[in-house]
């Protein structure tokens, strides 16, 4: 079995999951100004700074993962990442920085890149990865909590579940939004 599973989203984004301990692990590498970034999806990943650190240094050792670099033009020495990883263990490996914000006066510009760049199928299928995988990481923690003794009287395990369904009743409505067609064969804006 593979440790490692990457799809390619367009030709400025890629999802990669990279098998970690027996749990699936996502993260997202995407390229804006001509800087690729890896981003953790996972909750756990994004709070927990030390786990985060030992999932990156297992991904980025991975030699499936460095040949799917390869052939995409992707240097490893300049991919950054959106969590300050801090002191890594290897430092051999490129030292990350942090995701820079961007000016409030930057968002319709990159908005409006973003819909002449994609399709509505594509904004769409983009959608509903996102969600998925929140929807995914919320399953993840109901069964983390149900494994270790929680169940649906606790408040805690309630509330999780509630956002849970959230993310899967949202996955639902853009599925069924994606599978419409309402453009009536017009040009997509």
């Amino acid at each position: 079995m593979l440790d490692f599973t990457f799809e390619i989203i367009d030709e400025f984004t890629i999802n990669t999951k990279i098998l970690y301990a027996n749990e699936w692990f996502t993260f997202n590498i995407y390229e804006k100004d001509q800087v690729w970034t890896l981003h953790p999806f996972d909750g756990m990943l994004i709070r927990n700074k030390d786990m985060c650190q030992l999932v990156v240094n297992e991904l980025l050792k991975n030699k499936y993962f460095h040949v799917m670099c390869a052939k995409e033009n992707i240097l490893l020495s300049e991919i950054r990442t959106t969590v300050d990883l801090g002191n890594r263990a290897n430092p051999a490996l490129p030292e990350p920085r942090p995701r820079e914000e961007r000016p409030v006066d930057d968002e319709p510009e990159d908005v409006q890149s973003f819909m002449d760049n994609h399709s509505l199928d594509e904004i769409m299928e983009i959608e509903k990865e996102i969600v998925h995988t929140r929807m995914s990481v919320y399953k993840q923690m109901l069964e983390i909590m149900f494994m270790q003794g929680a169940s649906p009287t606790d408040k805690e395990f309630v509330q999780i579940q509630s956002v849970f369904t959230m993310w899967k009743e949202a996955y639902e409505k853009i599925t069924g939004l994606s599978d419409s067609d309402f453009s009536g064969g017009k040009k997509r804006w």
